[in-house]
């Protein structure tokens, strides 16, 4: 099998095809993780993608519990946080990294044969079922693909590749919609100020929530993660660097200013969608076994991409059993020039 894109939903289909057959996951960032995303910046350490994790269902529920007792998850705080930093314990507990958000990526990619760096340029049907060609002008034969990527982007290279939907199923991707966030990530020159437990979620501004990941726990040193609301990224999206660090810092309100030369953005094109599909995964008619999921199946968020990438291993094993293979032989990804 090849599993396209290794977020949430991509690894965790690829652990649990791993227990029938051979997974290769391709991804063309520098890492895993997706949204799971923790950089370095200077001598701090930013999660600069999803700030926390809830659980939601059992089933979710007994999966944070294993990060927990793996030591790369942990609780951070329960309930919700004010725009004046307050916490109401009312909620759901939210979860973090123990050293970074991205560690959690990291733990669900070991054992998996994870190919970081690698763009798939194009698919092709062919008598095995599919060919993944990649950038570097060798492919991937794989009896069936799990696609996990943005949904946009998935739909893009389909075209590229010639690959035709059925009227039904591109409709219901072409339906499917994300926000974009223009993220700041800032090491400042001292205390953020920030109360505890170091993040504000504001009412109002351009500014849809902000973080210390010093008192978050991640960083060694006072670094801010302050992420645009999606009217505020739509607006100055194509805006210099230099531009939308001004605006959010300036709408920040920090303490403290922040180390010259030590302050980046990030563009989130496809931070949360907006219109999800109301499956958790969809298995494309007419074409050899191809799977579609992400965090736009089934519901948002950390949650919603693991449990759409374990619904996508179940259907893509189910329609390999409908079609003749059995446990022992569900697919395999070999490499070809």
């Amino acid at each position: 099998m090849v599993v396209v894109g290794a977020g949430v939903a991509g690894l965790t289909a690829a652990r649990h095809l791993a227990a029938t057959c051979e997974v290769v996951v391709v991804d063309k960032g520098r890492g895993v993780g997706g949204r799971l995303a923790t950089r370095r910046v200077g001598e701090a350490t930013v999660d600069h993608g999803a700030q926390f994790i809830t659980t939601h269902t059992a089933e979710f529920a007994a999966t944070m519990e294993s990060w927990v007792h793996a030591g790369v998850a942990q609780p951070w705080f329960r309930g919700r946080v004010g725009p004046d930093g307050c916490l109401d314990p009312d909620g759901h507990t939210r979860y973090r990294g123990v050293a970074s958000m991205n560690d959690i990526a990291k733990h669900l990619a070991k054992g998996v044969d994870v190919r970081v760096a690698t763009r798939v340029v194009g698919f092709e049907a062919v008598a095995e079922g599919w060919r993944v060609s990649l950038e570097d002008h060798t492919a991937l034969l794989a009896d069936g693909l799990v696609v996990t990527t943005p949904v946009p982007q998935a739909l893009e290279l389909l075209e590229a590749s010639g690959i035709g939907l059925g009227a039904m199923d591109a409709a219901a991707l072409e339906a499917i919609s994300y926000e974009p966030c223009l993220a700041v990530l800032a090491v400042l020159e001292g205390p953020a100020g920030l109360p505890e437990p170091g993040a504000i979620d504001p009412a109002h501004g351009p500014i849809d929530w902000m973080a210390d990941n010093y008192t978050k726990g991640v960083s060694a040193v006072s670094a801010v993660t302050l992420h645009a609301t999606a009217a505020f990224s739509s607006k100055y999206w194509n805006e210099r660097d230099a531009v939308i660090i001004d605006e959010l810092v300036g709408a920040a309100g920090l303490s403290v200013r922040p180390n010259a030369g030590l302050v980046q953005v990030h563009r989130w094109r496809y931070a949360r969608p907006t219109t999800v599909h109301p499956d958790r995964s969809l298995v494309a008619k007419d074409l050899p076994p191809l799977v579609f999921a992400g965090d736009a199946f089934g519901g948002a968020k950390v949650e919603g991409a693991a449990r759409s990438g374990r619904a996508a291993a179940e259907a893509l094993a189910a329609r390999l059993d409908a079609e003749g293979g059995g446990a022992d032989d569900v697919g395999a990804a070999q490499q070809r020039p």
